[in-house]
Formats: structure tokens, C-alpha cells, sequence
């Protein structure tokens, strides 16, 4: 190896060294191969051997030299840690390891016992011999050149616990004795720990070596599991345990024989021995009324008797039983001692004895027996013999025995009964006053559930026509008249009697109005009186003159209220007759009705009726003047006016008197009244007592002349126009049409100023509206002859008048949704979302001046608000505080055009609400659904103010000049109410919705009608115009094809020419023009008979030079 080293360098240097290094070719000596064979020690035959012995302790002979050592690296035995078990031999552990081999081993500390490290070859190896807990082991392996370690834990575990066996699964023990079950068998490892799970039952106990024993001192059955463990595990198994009571040895009840009697309380008790007895039982089962406890003790009362009869009882418990028999014989006792705790009834009929117990000795009686048998109401009771009840009919003294017995024998004893009447307990009636109307059938029951009445007593007699029943019901038909009287009336029976007393009177209005009438004719009173509608229960007409507004109006009513009467004149000086003899002759006439004969009469303070007190006087009357309301007692009458400054306490004093009996007589207008107040029904100082006095003065007026020579008309009456009404159309009683006219006529003047809270008379009209249903109008333009005939059915036209006055008056949460809405104006459609919506309006607002007479100039202003109410919905109004009383209102509603006066209706006669501002949130609405205004009153500088509109419907609005034409193309013409606007500052068109879905270009329509405005106004001179004018397009209007007015008002027919620019730019409206002209006419520069003739200035002008036609039918 050596030389093969040596040769290779040789060549090497031989290559690359230059051939200066060599001679020529020729120069060459080639070296001699030595005969190594022949001389070994010639040169170049010598080699030389590296042997072992060469090598140093820190090197490593490889066979043919020495290199030097390397240390032991990474030594490692596999496993880290190892888990042996004592017993068993472990698998030889082998190191592994990088570098030369170690030279020895070595560990620490110690192997545990059993196992061993090769100090040559590093193998553990061995059988563990005791237990070891987990402990580190370092072994070492170390040569020349260094050492390597290694750390190895090591855990000796005992062996594992294969099974145990318990020497029985299950342990049967008695209570309160030993119980011991031996130490369980097993395999594999020996456990060192025993536990139980659950406890052992009380009193036992688990040992150290796994055995159960102890007393047990409860009854029970358990399972419970027994543990065995040791280091290397555990293992279980199952023991139940069974604690059974001591066996019951003896029962003894003391006696093999017993007697007891029938229904005797009895109780006998055993004795035992042995183990606590669990439970009872006998066999057959005992006689009825005794019973086996569950203590074993037999108690009760036999309730039927028998002969010896064997019983077997048995007595259990957990641990066995045992048994014993005995008989048992019931027999009965005799009663004797029978004794009531009262002897002796008095009574009265209705009195009720309670229950009266016997008692007695002896035996249970099984029979009882009542001889003779008790008075009716009373009786016996068969079980226990109590004696009960109530005595219900008259008897004297009876006596009577009652026997006790049982099949031993029995006793008696005598009770005795005496029955008497009791007198009648106070009688009721239903009031305490009662107006009859003559000649119409009545029937009056007593209130009373007292003792029987014998017979019935009144005085004095009743009115003629009436009498009391034997059973005091008072009936029958009052064939006339009398004033009140108090009856007394009394019950009575053998006991006594009773007394009570009622007020009645018979109103005979007939003969009232014929007394009152009786002599009269044509009368003339002066002052222009206003209606006094009598509306009360028994309140009637006296007299009626010409109405300024209608054919016919009561000026004279009169009214029986309470016990009193009142007569009211439509004018104050009608009271003392205004100076005409016959009228003179009428108003003391009037006293005497009201006040009687020779009454002592107030002349009230103020009222001008002094110089009636001649009159009075010489008819026989005492006559006190300057009469207050607070003093009239001593008075038989009183005279005031209507019209009269009383506060509250007074008119209840009028009232008081009134319905106590006096006479009242009052006159006074109200349509003066009317022209600076408001709300009639109850600011007018008559009208606040109106509901008691049965009198309501209407505003409206009437002339003088007033004919007393005839009776009126019983449907000139109110409550008997009504009574007609209901039995016409509810009761299958049909009015001729003459009384149907009258009866109409009658209602028509109440029912629009009555307002709807003096129920008496609203309550049966309503009350026919709602079983008759709502008037459905159908729908028609000008031209058709389709919709309401009024005057056809004047039933009909009541009712109509009643719907108008409910949808007027009702407040908004109780108004329905009238269905005529359907036919006009319109539907909201059924998926119309409600909107809150806040508005900016104008309250600056000073209308026109009044010389612009055709204008309607003072009517208050609307102010659109882009909303509309659905029919019969609620909407909430939130208002400025500052509008609250000023004048202003809210309108539902755009078509207020009254159309009683037209023969054929096409719509509802009124269908706009006005609701005034009387407080800052409002609730608003109509019956027919509507645009929604704040109309502001003219004159008025309310200033900029909001308003907020909630659960409205959106309407089409296009405020010319602020509406982007954009936004209505694609959006506010679709809004979803039936009724749009389309306005400027110069002219708002109200037109239906469906007119205005498809225009395209409102801008250049509205700058049309404003140009057509703006000519207008200046035609006639008066600049600035201070009013947006408007016009409105309904079915149907008050008057002629179109009228002048705020708003001036045209048919429905209009209303696609007025929205097209294409039309109106082409040929004009020259009815339009010539409205808007009548607005424009001022009164004091319009002459006599030029009303329709100056206005067609303003027709010609537009027609000519804004549409460009010459001449027109309306002129030559």
C-alpha cells in the first residue's frame, strides 16, 4: 500500500515536470527489476507490516493500520421509558450507539431488583422481583477517547388483578342481626384496596380483605359494586343485598268471639310478636261500617246486622306472615229516650225552622215516621230524623209524632206547629212617576217577592181607562187626559197590609193643542220669530206660520216635562201676546195651561214683560216682577226668555222648577243670535236646557202671520213622526204618502240643527238606519236620469236627512265608511299604503273684499295639502296652538255644494265635514272619504305654520312653479286617491284622478290658466288679485251647468277639456270664463239686470285674444 503511494507520486511529477528533467532517447537507463525470489533482501523486495501492537490505546487497528478512536455517540436503548411487571422476564434491551465501541458500562444508580446491565455488551436484561415506583436511570458507555449517556425510566408494576368472585351475588339478611359475606376470590395481582359503591346499607361494613359484614338496621334492596385494586388496576363486581324484616310470630286480639251492636262505635286492638307487621288483612271483608286499620286495629260502627261470622286476619311483612281468626256478631239495640231540642213551632209564613236534631238512646233507628205527617214545607229526614223546611201555608195548632224505631224497638216524641200570615212587605214599582199618553194601552207590574197579597186597594181611582189587577198590576187605556196625581196603593192579606204610592198622569196631547187652539184663528205678532222645534217625548206643535226658508214652521210649541208644563213662543214679545187682542187672549190662555187657574206667576227680571202684569192680574193671577232664577219658590209660573243670560245654576233652577211641577213659559229668536255665535245646539241659552224642556229653537226665521184655526197635524209632532217612521220601515206599517210627506217635513227642520247628543230623539232614528241599512245613490252625469228621486218615498228622504246628520256630526272614530263612497267620490284603492305627512301653509290669508258678491269672498280660504282621507278612517291632525279657536278649520271633503234643493240627486246631498281647530291634535275625517284642506278664515294673519297630517292617502298634486315635471311624470300623478289638484298662485283645478293620469305637460296647462287669470284680474281692475280662486268638478252641483263662488263648481263633464292644454289653447271654456267673471263682479258698479251680461266681458276678452275665436253663441 505503501509503495503504491510512493509510485503514484512519482508518475505524477513524471508528467507535468518539462523534458529538461530527462536526457535524449539515448541518454535513457532503464532501472533493473530486482529477483526478489532469489534474494529476498535485495532492494526493493522489502515490505513493511502494520500488526494490532502497533496501535496506541486511543487508536483502532483496521487490519492494516492504525486509526485513531473514535468516542461513543448517541447512545440510545430504543425505548425512554418502560413499564415491567414484577415476575415476568423484560425483552433484552440492546444499545445502539454512533462512534467506536465502548470499553465499559456502567449505571445509575442501581437497576431495580431483577434486572442487570452487561458491563461488556451494555444488554439490560432480567425478571423485576419487587415493585418500583417511576425513577430515572442514567447508563454510561465510555472508551478511550470519552463517554456517551443514556436516561431511561423504569416503572415496576405488581401484576394486574385478573377477576374477583364474590362467595355470593346476592346476601339475604335480617334486621338488627349479623350478616357477614366472606373475602372475594380472585385472580392475577393481590388487590391492596377494597371499596363499595354506593355505601353499604347502615350497620354493614366492607373489611380491609374485601369481606361484608354488620347488623343491617334498615330494611332494604340494594346493588352495590365491589372494587378490588392495586397499583396495576382494578376490576369490579356486583353484590345485591337483600334486608328482610324478622319474621311476625303471633297476633292475638284477646278474644276468638265479639258482639257488638249495630251502629255503636267499637274499637278493639291486637297484640304480636315477632317482626314489625307491615301490612293488614282480613278475609272475608268486615260488615259495613267497620274497617281493619293498618296497625291491625278493627273500629267503626256496624251498620248492618249479622250473625257469628269468622274473619281471618293476616298479618306480613318482609320476612313472612301469620294469621288468626276471629267472629264477630251484630245485633241491634232498641231506641229509647227520643228527644228534640225544640218541641213547639210558632211561625209565620216564609219562616224557616233551620234543622231541628233529635237525639236518643240505644240503637241507630232505622225507620222514622211523622204522624199525622208534618205541615206542607216541612219535612222528616230518614236518615238522621231531622226536622226542616219553610212554612208556606196558613194553619192553626197541629200536633204530630214522630217514632223512632229499629228492628229491637223504638220511642217517640210530640212536636206541634202553629202557622200564621205574615202582612205584605213593602211594594216597588219600576219609577216612581209614570206620563201616560192617552188612548194607547199600558201595563204597570209591582215589584215584589214578599208574602202572598190577598187583595189590591188604589186611591184615589185611577185615571179613567186604568185598573189594578188582583194581582196589582196596573193596566189598561187611559181614555183622557189629567194632570198629576199622587196614588197610594195598598197590599193586603190576613196578616196585615202594606202601602206605596206612585205619581201618574195621562198627557192627552190632542186635547191640549184643542184647548190651547180652542177659539183662535188668523193671528199677527210682530218681531220675525225663529222655529221652536218640539222635540221632546211629549212636547208638541201649537201653531205654525210660513217659514222664510221652508213652506211651514212651529213658532209655538209647548211640552209637558216632568210635572211640569212649558210653552215657548219663536219670539220674547210673544209671550205677553205683542199688543194684538186675540194674541193677548192667546198668552194668557197659555199661563193658564201651563201655570192653572189663578196661579201665582214670576215675571222674570230683564225681560220686558211688565207691562203684561195688567193682563195677568185681571184673569185672576198674582203677579211678582224682576223674578231671578234663584228665588222662585212661591211661584206657580215663571216668564223669561229664550234668549237670556243665565249661567249653569240658573237654567238648573228653571229646571227644577219646572220638572217639580211649575208652569214655564219662555219666547225668543235665535237666527239674530246666529249671526255672531256659533254652535246652536249648545250656546244658545235655550238650547242648554233643551233635553228637559223638550223645546229646541232652530236658527232660522218665520213670518208673523200665524193661523191658530186648526188642530196641527198628529205627524206635525216630531216624537210621532219618528214613532211613523220606525213602523213604516220596521214594523211593516206603511204611511200613506200624504203622512210620509208630512212626517218628513216634520223631521226635515230637526234633523239638521238637533245635534246628535240629545239621544231621546236621535236614538230610534239611528236605530232605523241601522236595521234599514245606508243609501247607496247610484252615480250619474247631468244628462242621465239615474240616482235619488227626492219627494218619491218621503220615508226615504227622512232617513237620507238622519244618514246626512250622523256623517255630519258623528266624531271621526265612530263615523263609518258611508258605501255610497263607491259611487262618488270614489275608492281608495285597497292596497293604498297611509302616509305622515307635513305641510307648509300660508295663514296670511285676507280673501276678497265682500262688494265681490258672487264670489263667495268671505269663505275661507283652502289650503291644499296634497293628502286624502279615506272613507270612515281616522286622521290624526297636529296643529300650532296659535290656530286654536282663530276662525280656522280642517275640510275632508272638496265638493260642499248642498244639493237638498235639487229633485234628482246623483250623489250624497252633503259630503264634506268641517272640522274646527279647537285644539292642537285633532282627530278628522269623512264618511265619504276626501281631499283634506286647513281652511283659514279671511282676514286672518296667522303667519307660516306646519301641519302634520297622519294615516292619509297620497293624492296626484302638482303645485305649478314647485312640483319638478319630472318627478310627476314618474311619480306624484300615480299617487292613489281617486280626486287630484292641479294649481298655481293664480288657480287651482280639483278634478278626478283618472283625468290626470296620463298629462304629460302640466306646466305649460298651468301657465295657460294662469295667463287666463291674470287677464282677468285685469279686465276688472283690482290688483293684486289677494285670492288663489279655485273650481272644482263634481257630479253634480247646487245650480246650473256651472256656478260662481268659492270654489266656483262645474260639472264632472268639464273636466277632461279644463286639463288639456291642446283643448282649452284651441277652443277656450267660455263657461269657465264667465264664472270666473261672475267672481270678478263688483257689486256697487252692477247694474240692475247686467249680472249675466257683465261677466261676459271677461268670456269675450279670453276667447278672443287669449284663444283666438270670434264671437260665441251668448252674444250678438
Amino acid at each position: 500500500m505503501h509503495r503504491q503511494h510512493i509510485l503514484a507520486v512519482t508518475i505524477s511529477l513524471l508528467l507535468i515536470l518539462p523534458g529538461c528533467a530527462s536526457s535524449t532517447e539515448s541518454e535513457v537507463e532503464m532501472p533493473v527489476e530486482p529477483d526478489c525470489a532469489s534474494d529476498p533482501n535485495a532492494d526493493g523486495c522489502f515490505e513493511n507490516v502494520i500488526t494490532e501492537e502497533d496501535c496506541s490505546p486511543k487508536q483502532v487497528f483496521t487490519g492494516n493500520l492504525c486509526r485513531t478512536m473514535m468516542r461513543p455517540e448517541m447512545l440510545d436503548f430504543g425505548e425512554s421509558e418502560v413499564t415491567l411487571e414484577i415476575g415476568v422476564e423484560i425483552q433484552q434491551m440492546t444499545p445502539s450507539f454512533l462512534g467506536d465501541a465502548p470499553s465499559s458500562w456502567a449505571v445509575n444508580p442501581p437497576l431495580p431488583d431483577g434486572i442487570v446491565l452487561d458491563p461488556d455488551s451494555g444488554v439490560i436484561s432480567g425478571t423485576p422481583t419487587q415493585e418500583s415506583s417511576r425513577k430515572s436511570y442514567t447508563i454510561i458507555a465510555s472508551n478511550a477517547m470519552g463517554v456517551s449517556s443514556f436516561r431511561l425510566q423504569i416503572i415496576v408494576m405488581p401484576p394486574e388483578i385478573i377477576s374477583i368472585e364474590l362467595q355470593a351475588e346476592e346476601l339475604y339478611c335480617i334486621k338488627g342481626e349479623t350478616c357477614h359475606l366472606e373475602t372475594p376470590s380472585f385472580l392475577g395481582g393481590t388487590p391492596d384496596k377494597w371499596a363499595c359503591d354506593p355505601p353499604l346499607p347502615m350497620g354493614m361494613a366492607l373489611g380491609a380483605d374485601g369481606s361484608v359484614s354488620g347488623e343491617p338496621s334498615h330494611i332494604g334492596d340494594s346493588n352495590h359494586t365491589i372494587t378490588a385494586s392495586n397499583s396495576a388496576g382494578e376490576v369490579s363486581s356486583t353484590l345485591r343485598i337483600v334486608t328482610i324484616h324478622p319474621s311476625p310470630e303471633s297476633i292475638d286480639y284477646g278474644s276468638p268471639h265479639f258482639t257488638f251492636s249495630l251502629g255503636q262505635p267499637i274499637s278493639i286492638s291486637p297484640s304480636t310478636s315477632g317482626g314489625e307487621i307491615t301490612s293488614w288483612q282480613i278475609t272475608p271483608n268486615l260488615t259495613a261500617g267497620l274497617s281493619l286499620s293498618d296497625s291491625g286495629v278493627i273500629s267503626g260502627s256496624p251498620d248492618v246486622l249479622q250473625e257469628a261470622t269468622g274473619y281471618t286476619i293476616t298479618a306480613e311483612n318482609s320476612g313472612g306472615i301469620t294469621q288468626s281468626t276471629i267472629y264477630i256478631e251484630v245485633i241491634d239495640l232498641p231506641v229509647w229516650e227520643l228527644e228534640y231540642e225544640q218541641v213547639t213551632f210558632h211561625l209565620s209564613i216564609g219562616d224557616e225552622i233551620g234543622s231541628v236534631t233529635p237525639s236518643w238512646g240505644g240503637g241507630n233507628p232505622t225507620i222514622w215516621l211523622a204522624t199525622p205527617s208534618l205541615p206542607p214545607g216541612f219535612s222528616l229526614s230518614q236518615e238522621n230524623g231531622v226536622i226542616s223546611g219553610v212554612a208556606t201555608e196558613l194553619q192553626e195548632i197541629s200536633h204530630h209524632t214522630i217514632w223512632a224505631n229499629n228492628s229491637a224497638g223504638g220511642d217517640s216524641a210530640q212536636v206541634s206547629f202553629h202557622i200564621i200570615n205574615l202582612p205584605p212587605q213593602a211594594v216597588t214599582w219600576p219609577d216612581d212617576e209614570y206620563a201616560l199618553a192617552s188612548n194607547e194601552s199600558i201595563s204597570i207590574h209591582p215589584q215584589y217577592s214578599g208574602p202572598s197579597i190577598d187583595t189590591w186597594e188604589v186611591e184615589p181611582l185611577l185615571p179613567s181607562g186604568l185598573s189594578i189587577s188582583d194581582s196589582g198590576i196596573i193596566s189598561g187605556t187611559p181614555d183622557q187626559g189629567t194632570d198629576w196625581s199622587e196614588y197610594r196603593l195598598w197590599a193586603n192579606n190576613t196578616g196585615g197590609s202594606s202601602s206605596s204610592s206612585i205619581w201618574i198622569a195621562v198627557h192627552d196631547i190632542a186635547a191640549d193643542q184643542e184647548y190651547l187652539l180652542r177659539g183662535m184663528g188668523q193671528t199677527s205678532w210682530g218681531g220675525w220669530p225663529s222655529p221652536v222645534l218640539p222635540i221632546g217625548e211629549w212636547s208638541f206643535p201649537v201653531a205654525f206660520a210660513e217659514g222664510g226658508y221652508t213652506s211651514e214652521i212651529p213658532v209655538i210649541s209647548a211640552s209637558h216635562a216632568g210635572k211640569g208644563r212649558i210653552l215657548g213662543y219663536g219670539h220674547e214679545s210673544w209671550v205677553y201676546g205683542g199688543g194684538g187682542v186675540e194674541e193677548t187672549a192667546f198668552s194668557l190662555r197659555a199661563v193658564e195651561w201651563a201655570c192653572g187657574a189663578n196661579a201665582v206667576v214670576g215675571l222674570a227680571y230683564g225681560a220686558g214683560f211688565d207691562g203684561f202684569q195688567d193682563d195677568l192680574e185681571s184673569q185672576g193671577h198674582s203677579v211678582h216682577t224682576s223674578v231671578s232664577p234663584d228665588n222662585l219658590s212661591g211661584l206657580d209660573c215663571l216668564l223669561d226668555e229664550f234668549w237670556n243670560g243665565h249661567d249653569d245654576d240658573d237654567n238648573q233652577n228653571i229646571v227644577s222648577f219646572l220638572l217639580g211641577g211649575g208652569g214655564v213659559i219662555m219666547g225668543g229668536h235665535a237666527w239674530y243670535w246666529s249671526y255672531s255665535n256659533t254652535d246652536l245646539a249648545h250656546n244658545y241659552p235655550a238650547n242648554k236646557i233643551a233635553n228637559e224642556t223638550g223645546l229646541f229653537v232652530s236658527s232660522a226665521w218665520g213670518y208673523n202671520e200665524v193661523d191658530m184655526s186648526q188642530v196641527p197635524h198628529e205627524l206635525s209632532r216630531p216624537r210621532a213622526a219618528i214613532e211613523a217612521i220606525r213602523d213604516d220601515r220596521i214594523e211593516g206599517h206603511s204611511l200613506s204618502n200624504e203622512d210620509a210627506t208630512i212626517a218628513d217635513s216634520t223631521l226635515s227642520l230637526c234633523t239638521n240643527v238637533v245635534s246628535l247628543d240629545f239621544h231621546d230623539f236621535w236614538a230610534p232614528l239611528r236605530e232605523v238606519v241601522n236595521q234599514t241599512g245606508w243609501t247607496v245613490i247610484e252615480y250619474g252625469t247631468l244628462w242621465e236620469d239615474v240616482g235619488y228621486d227626492l219627494g218619491e218615498d218621503p220615508v226615504a228622504d227622512t232617513l237620507l236627512r238622519v244618514e246626512t246628520a250622523l256623517t255630519q256630526g258623528l266624531p271621526a272614530d265612530q263615523l263609518p265608511s258611508h258605501p255610497s263612497h263607491h259611487e262618488f267620490p270614489g275608492e281608495v284603492p285597497s292596497n293604498a299604503s297611509r302616509i305622515v305627512r307635513t305641510v307648509s301653509v300660508d295663514g296670511n290669508q285676507s280673501g276678497l273684499p265682500s262688494n265681490f258678491g258672487y264670489s263667495s269672498a268671505r269663505a275661507h280660504v283652502r289650503m291644499t295639502t296634497g293628502t286624502y282621507a279615506a272613507p270612515g278612517e281616522v286622521v290624526s291632525v297636529t296643529i300650532p296652538p296659535r290656530l286654536v279657536d282663530s276662525g280656522a278649520y280642517i275640510l275632508v271633503g272638496a265638493h260642499s255644494d248642498n244639493l237638498w234643493g235639487k229633485d234628482q240627486l246623483h250623489r250624497h246631498p252633503e259630503i264634506v265635514r268641517w272640522w274646527h281647530v279647537d285644539d292642537t291634535e285633532m282627530e278628522v275625517g269623512n264618511a265619504f272619504g276626501g281631499p283634506i284642506y286647513v281652511a283659514i278664515e279671511p282676514g286672518s294673519t296667522l303667519g307660516i305654520f306646519e301641519v302634520t297630517i297622519s294615516n292619509a292617502v297620497d293624492a296626484p298634486t302638482y303645485n305649478h312653479g314647485e312640483t319638478d315635471v319630472e318627478d310627476w311624470i314618474q311619480m306624484h300623478r300615480h299617487a292613489p286617491a281617486p280626486w287630484a289638484e292641479l294649481g298655481s298662485d293664480q288657480f287651482i283645478l280639483s278634478v278626478p284622478s283618472h283625468e290626470i293620469r296620463d298629462l304629460e305637460d302640466p306646466d305649460d296647462l298651468m301657465d295657460w290658466w294662469d295667463q287666463a287669470l291674470e287677464m282677468e284680474h285685469e279686465l276688472y281692475g283690482f290688483l293684486p288679485w289677494p285670492r288663489v280662486e279655485r273650481a272644482v268638478f263634481d257630479a253634480q252641483i247646487s245650480a246650473g251647468w256651472m256656478h260662481s263662488g268659492y270654489p266656483f263648481m262645474a260639472h264632472d263633464l268639464s273636466a277632461p277639456d279644463v286639463v288639456s292644454l291642446a283643448h282649452m289653447s284651441t277652443e277656450g271654456d267660455w263657461g269657465m270664463f264667465h264664472e270666473l267673471g261672475h267672481n270678478h263682479q263688483w257689486m256697487p258698479s252692477t247694474l240692475p239686470g247686467t249680472t249675466e251680461t257683465g261677466c261676459n266681458f271677461a268670456s269675450i276678452y279670453l276667447m278672443e285674444d287669449l284663444v283666438g275665436i270670434t264671437g260665441h253663441g251668448a252674444v250678438s
